[in-house]
């Protein structure tokens, strides 16, 4: 099997647990407000609206222009999933880069703390 395969199927299961949490804490959605494009290295494009309506999280690119662009390597994301890291941390450390509004990258820490993972990473 090859580990591109597991890094996607790692990340999908990773963005799941995301809209889990955005399910669980709608008010984030009208305090973040903005729609992210995260390029994440070994597991795909994703786009994740947390602007619109009840927020939404799809593969691919965005549609348009994002506020604000992400680029993080899989490991790293699913770190900051885990609560082991934040993303100010790995920004610091060069291993989260931002494109676009980092204004609205500085609200990411309150989308991957909002609540405790609902599933096993």
């Amino acid at each position: 099997e090859h580990p591109l395969r597991y890094w996607r199927m790692a990340t999908a299961a990773a963005m799941k647990e995301v809209e889990a949490r955005l399910a669980a804490n709608p008010a984030l959605i009208a305090r973040v407000k903005a729609v992210f494009e995260w390029q994440i290295t070994g597991g795909g494009v994703y786009t994740m609206d947390l602007k619109n309506g009840k927020g939404s999280i799809k593969e691919g690119k965005c549609e348009g222009k994002p506020d604000c662009t992400v680029i993080v390597a899989e490991q790293d994301f699913i770190a900051m999933l885990k609560g082991e890291t934040t993303s100010q941390k790995l920004f610091m450390k060069g291993k989260l880069k931002v494109k676009g509004g980092m204004q609205h990258a500085m609200k990411l820490g309150e989308l991957m703390k909002a609540q405790k993972p609902t599933s096993k990473l």
